[in-house]
């Protein structure tokens, strides 16, 4: 089980890759925002939770927030998303694990924790108030968590239980 465990953590991590990459060449939806995009990959990372576990899903996010920047040329982004993605895993784990919340809803909150913490980063490295944006992250964060969290959603409905569980 475990090396069917880690073949299809490393299918996820291929996936939530491509994703990144491939929302990194997408020109900005929000020209005044340029680095906002729709996080989609995320939805990989809430798959590994479910499917996995915490363990491997923090693996994904750590690796992905390390090599895609450096596959897109913009090392630079690493320190604005490892920490917000850890963080951000953490939560979205908590609050999946209580099974309180709907996925969408978590999805939604942690989209907006990921803004927030991409602002302090933000605030602490350039050494300027960004928090202005906060309003704005806050709205992108929770439709950017909605859509993330539908697609995560009827996702999950729809993968096989034989696709991983044992037999």
């Amino acid at each position: 089980m475990k090396s069917k465990n880690l073949a299809i953590a490393s299918m996820l991590l291929a996936a939530s890759m491509i994703i990144g990459v491939v929302e990194n060449l997408i020109p900005p939806i929000i020209p005044f925002l340029p680095y906002v995009k729709l996080g989609l990959s995320n939805v990989v990372i809430i798959i590994a939770i479910l499917l996995l576990n915490y363990k491997y899903a923090f693996a994904i996010i750590a690796l992905k927030s390390i090599l895609v920047p450096l596959l897109v040329a913009n090392p630079v982004m690493i320190l604005y998303s490892l920490p917000s993605s850890l963080l951000s895993v953490a939560l979205t784990t908590a609050l999946l694990y209580t099974r309180r919340l709907s996925i969408p809803v978590i999805s939604v909150l942690s989209a907006i924790l990921h803004n927030i913490i991409q602002l302090c980063v933000a605030a602490i490295m350039t050494n300027s108030l960004v928090f202005g944006f906060l309003p704005y992250f806050i709205i992108i964060g929770s439709v950017s968590g909605l859509i993330t969290g539908i697609i995560s959603f009827v996702t999950i409905k729809y993968i096989p239980p034989a696709f991983y569980k044992s037999p």
